[in-house]
């Protein structure tokens, strides 16, 4: 626009550790980090008069360098060394920043060149970071004079970080809902500024201003005064076209991994530094070089962790995959179980009953169809253990009924539609319904009649009876009375996903990587014996997303009739399965 002050806001999202352009679990160069952003970053720098690159969180967990550093300790860590040399202005905190407990997280901010800030975030033994910042900034007009001009930036996260994190964070953090600390506080950060920026760790969410809404920028996008937003958390890419707004407003939504960089354009006037025009787009890194300048920052803190999941941890006679982890038993989700079970069987041997739950990370769906685990048959090492359980959860033990086991596998299972007996070609999945909550309790039998609903929709409200068919333990009927022990991560003990049925008794038995790694190293991970099956409905079929690499796989799970159906323009193999 002729005369009008331009402003560009670059922003990344959910890094998780991801700093060079390389993928830990598979050893080979990936097509994002935040070596391809900081390339991009560079170039589009000098296109506007001001230019601010912020982050929007969930930057220091995530990757097997983001444990490596935070075992390592918080001083000099290589995520902060790589935002400092990329010159951040600011930045927010998300959920995961919390995974590895207060003490680390202010260690590493101390190390922070930039504010960070956290705006419903509340800890009384001291804050952690402060509610805004004031940028006091100088943009270049198109006509060669500077103009001074003051960016407020506040950060938002989901109040149930308390609720994932609560064995750090009970009694030691209080967060209000996003929508009411936002109307609560930017008035008056508006009042000190010309521009307001929102770093939101929050998806999008369906517009209701709910308190405790996990996922509520669509809602925020309606408080008055905000100029941009920068939303995050759920992994989308967002916009679609430069002029598409959330709500009202513009906004970015960039992916994972540094997969994308934000770009919002603002130009202002000159006089009111009033917003006459904007523009949001989402960039994808996939095209761009690593920057060697940020690759030499990192690479004392690369190099170790490449010698770190190199190491040898055991060996499996059968392939570890996730290919078909969402339609039959998976040895990849069994070997995580059975260590956990092992592990508590060890520590309780007097108890006769000892289960674990199971899952799958890497399952496709936002991933895309890469995005999953694939380890051969042979050699064990870290990277491999890494690759099969990615997060720094540690075990929780849990007393059950038999009862609240049949309740726990209807929520699983609950990612399944309802399917219609004698119908062709059904689409199997709720997409709505994340993998990561497919958490299969391991150790029983069990039957699913997908001609019955779910008991849960995907918020986890329940809407039908339920469809656990033959629940069998050690070969007979599970009474609802009979208690067991479950061995299940502290994320989902805490109640996320709605789970849990009550506290455990026992917290924090150790780290579910480390038990993991020391169960492989013990016997060889041998092939897994079908325990969960879908009920028969003859004339029926249902259709399946999966890897491409998928094909050269099916002779892993013989008992299933599938038939390729071919490649999507989304990458993704569909496969017919006939129930």
């Amino acid at each position: 626009m002729t005369g009008a002050l331009h402003v560009r806001l670059l922003a990344t999202s959910d890094m998780h550790g991801h700093l060079s352009a390389w993928d830990y679990h598979t050893g080979r160069e990936a097509p994002y980090g935040l070596s391809r952003v900081a390339t991009a970053v560079a170039r589009l720098r000098g296109e506007a008069g001001l230019t601010l690159l912020l982050d929007n969180g969930d930057t220091l967990q995530g990757s097997a360098l983001a444990d490596h550093a935070a075992d390592a300790g918080g001083q000099g860590h290589p995520v902060i060394l790589a935002m400092n040399h990329m010159r951040y202005d600011a930045a927010t905190l998300g959920n995961h920043e919390f995974n590895y407990g207060l003490p680390f997280l202010r260690q590493v901010l101390a190390g922070a060149a930039f504010p960070v800030v956290a705006a419903n975030i509340t800890v009384p033994e001291g804050a952690i970071a402060p509610r805004h910042v004031v940028l006091d900034r100088v943009v270049r007009g198109p006509d060669g004079r500077d103009h001074a001009l003051r960016i407020g930036v506040i950060g938002f996260l989901p109040p149930q970080v308390t609720v994932w994190d609560r064995a750090h964070l009970d009694g030691r953090l209080e967060v209000e809902g996003i929508v009411a600390a936002a109307r609560a506080q930017i008035p008056a950060l508006r009042a000190m500024c010309d521009l307001v920026v929102v770093l939101a760790h929050t998806g999008f969410g369906d517009g209701s201003p709910a308190p405790e809404a996990e996922n509520a920028a669509l809602a925020l996008a309606e408080v008055e005064r905000i100029d941009a937003i920068v939303t995050g958390h759920t992994h989308v890419v967002f916009p679609a076209a430069p002029h598409e707004r959330l709500g009202g407003c513009p906004a970015v939504a960039v992916g994972a991994r540094g997969s994308h960089l934000g770009v919002v354009d603002l130009w202002l006037d000159p006089a009111t530094k009033a917003v006459q025009r904007a523009e949001a787009r989402a960039i994808d890194m996939s095209a761009e070089m690593p920057d060697p300048e940020l690759e030499r920052v990192v690479a004392p803190a690369h190099e170790a962790v490449l010698d770190l999941v190199a190491r040898p941890v055991g060996v499996s006679e059968v392939p570890l995959n996730t290919f078909f982890a969402l339609i039959a038993p998976s040895p990849a989700v069994a070997l995580i179980a059975d260590a956990a079970a092992a592990h508590v069987r060890a520590l309780l041997p007097d108890e006769d009953v000892v289960l674990a739950t199971g899952l799958p990370f890497k399952a496709g769906g936002r991933g895309g169809c890469g995005f999953y685990t694939d380890v051969p048959a042979g050699p064990l090492s870290n990277r491999h253990i890494a690759d099969i359980y990615s997060y720094p959860n540690t075990l929780d033990v849990l007393r059950m009924t038999g009862a609240e086991v049949a309740t726990w596998l209807e929520r699983a299972t609950s990612i399944f539609r309802q399917i219609t007996p004698g119908v062709q070609d059904q689409d199997l999945l709720d997409p709505d319904f994340a993998a990561y909550h497919f958490d299969i309790i391991h150790g029983v039998d069990f039957a699913i009649d997908l001609a019955r609903p779910p008991m849960f929709d995907a918020a986890g409200r329940q809407i039908g009876a339920g469809r656990i068919a033959d629940l069998r333990l050690k070969g007979r009927p599970l009474s609802p009375d009979q208690c067991v022990i479950v061995a299940t991560s502290n994320y989902r003990a805490n109640g996320t996903g709605g789970f849990a049925p009550r506290a455990p008794f026992l917290r924090d038995v150790g780290r579910v990587q480390d038990v993991i790694r020391a169960h492989a190293a013990q016997a060889p991970v041998t092939a897994l014996r079908p325990f969960w099956r879908f009920l028969p409905m003859p004339g029926t079929s249902v259709r399946f997303e999966t890897a491409p690499a998928a094909l050269h796989h099916l002779a892993e799970v013989p008992h299933l009739a599938l038939t390729p159906l071919g490649v999507g323009t989304d990458g993704f193999l569909r496969l017919r399965l006939d129930l």
